[in-house]
Order: C-alpha cells, then structure tokens, then sequence
C-alpha cells in the first residue's frame, strides 16, 4: 500500500471506531449538561448554586452568550471533546461555576430541571447542531428558568479574561 493510500485507512478507521459522541454534538434545544472540562463539576442554575432563580423572560448582557472554544478554532458545531468557554454577547464576562461565583459548585453527577438545561439560539432559526459565534441563551429543560451571570444570579460576575478549571467547560447531552 501507498504511504497516502495507508494514511486515509488509518483516517476511516479513526472514524469508524471512534464513539459517535466524539463525532456529533448536542443540536439546539437538546437537553444537555454544561460539565468543567475536569468532569468534576455541572453548571446548576437554580438556587443550589446561583442566589435565586431567574425567569426565562428575562433579557439583558448577563444572559446573553457565546460559546467559544478554547483548545481550537471557534468554527463549526461544538463537540462534546472540545473545552469552551461561555461568554457574554458583549464579550466582557464569562460563565465561572466554581466558587469565585456560584454559592455552592455543583457534582457533575447532580442531574435536577436545573441542571439540564437547553442552548436556544437567540437570532437564529433552531436547526441542526449547536455552532460557534452564535448569540444563545441557556435555559431550564423546561424553559421556566434561565441562565443569568449578573450579581442578581451569582455572588460576583467574572471577567471575560479570567482562566480557571470553573471556566474551562464542556457541553455534552
């Protein structure tokens, strides 16, 4: 065999044998989980981590996202092996689910209506999978609560530049 020829087996067999939740991320409106890139913790938006309970309605910079990645280009769907990180539309903060912000730092195994949560697009059509750039909103599973950073929700907003494991996440269904 050809050292090109070799190359694109080795490809289809990276493919074929890798899990689908490599090769596929969450689609708009799927329920997933917002994890640390460690997998120890979970983003919980209810009053186990965040000073109270935010309604849906809700409109402002604090619930108003990005997700952008950390360990590559921000193009194209996010994938469940790929570390982002949520930052508010205007760029100026970003989602800390640690301590520094939170009241308490949710176990990655805590699964609750707070803790399944929906990425809904907020100027676009929702089809087909969660990409980059896109200006969203986090929500409950069922859409009464949503994700808000302000220091109505949280104990302090942190700083887009602030680079920690609570900062590092991964999506995933």
């Amino acid at each position: 065999m050809t050292r090109h020829l070799l190359g694109v087996v080795q490809i289809i067999l990276v493919l074929l044998l890798a899990p689908s939740s490599v090769l596929a991320g969450p689609e708009w409106n799927d329920v997933v989980g917002i994890f640390s890139a460690n997998d120890k913790y979970r983003l919980d938006i209810g009053t186990r981590a965040m000073k109270e309970n935010v309604p849906a309605s809700h409109d402002s910079w604090a619930t108003r996202f990005v997700i952008k990645r950390l360990d590559g280009p921000s193009v194209g769907p996010v994938l469940p092996n790929h570390v982002v990180g949520i930052f508010t539309e205007n760029g100026q903060y970003r989602l800390d689910i640690g301590k520094r912000s939170m009241k308490g730092k949710g176990p990655a195994s805590h699964s609750s209506w707070a803790t399944r949560l929906r990425i809904v697009p907020l100027n676009n059509l929702a089809l087909g999978p969660i990409e980059y750039g896109t200006v969203i909103g986090v929500f409950s599973e069922n859409g009464q609560y949503r994700l808000d950073i302000s220091n109505r929700a949280v104990k302090k907003s942190v700083p887009a530049s602030h680079d920690s494991w609570a900062t590092r996440l991964r999506i995933r269904n």
